[in-house]
């Protein structure tokens, strides 16, 4: 229904009016630290965006637990959100890493034009993992996961972890050990990597 909206790109300065709403929004509800960022094209600085990919935390490592559906709900209570797509709550389980993911579509105050939003909470020690790989971009991404497998590190959105092996000596996967990098710049340093700024990022 609405593949031509969300075919057409966002201008760059409606991404920063729409981050800063979100922002008040986020700070009305949890006034405190809560961390509101849109990542993907538009951190790296981009004139125009696709979509928004929008990245929460809160630094006190326990406030962002049930935020989402409250955000998610004042967000449509302004006509903001319109349509979900994804809606997935594991804060208060404490499941899949405890990251809570909303995927929709939005409109840009006064407008009927839909965007693709995604909203993603991380915990605050998952958060660097979370922006980095929202941020991007996709070939940075892969290198730098595939530099941690070289490693012995596992890197997902969720963490860097170190990696398992099986009985035969091959990496297996992911152990619950997680490396405690509280900015992006940890996990580059971790990896031995340039740390890139975000506009250094479109590779």
């Amino acid at each position: 229904k609405f593949f031509d909206d969300i075919r057409q790109r966002i201008p760059r300065h409606e991404v920063s009016e729409m981050e800063k709403l979100l922002q008040e929004v986020g700070k009305d509800i949890l006034p405190g630290v809560v961390t509101i960022v849109c990542g993907g094209s538009y951190r790296r600085g981009k004139s125009s965006c696709g979509d928004m990919d929008i990245v929460i935390t809160h630094d006190d490592g326990k406030s962002h637990v049930g935020f989402l559906p409250k955000f998610v709900q004042r967000l449509k209570d302004i006509n903001f959100l319109r349509e979900d797509l994804i809606f997935s709550i594991n804060s208060i389980e404490g499941t899949d890493s405890g990251v809570d993911t909303y995927f929709g579509l939005c409109t840009y105050p006064g407008r009927e034009l839909r965007h693709r939003i995604d909203l993603k909470v991380y915990p605050r020690n998952r958060y660097a993992s979370g922006l980095l790989a929202w941020t991007g971009n996709d070939v940075l991404n892969r290198r730098l996961r595939i530099l941690a497998e070289s490693k012995g590190y596992v890197l997902d959105d969720t963490g860097l972890y170190l990696a398992t092996q099986s009985s035969g000596g091959k990496r297996a996967g992911r152990s619950e050990a997680i490396v405690n990098c509280h900015e992006e710049k940890d996990v580059f340093d971790t990896l031995g990597f340039p740390y890139l700024e975000p506009h250094e990022r479109n590779l």
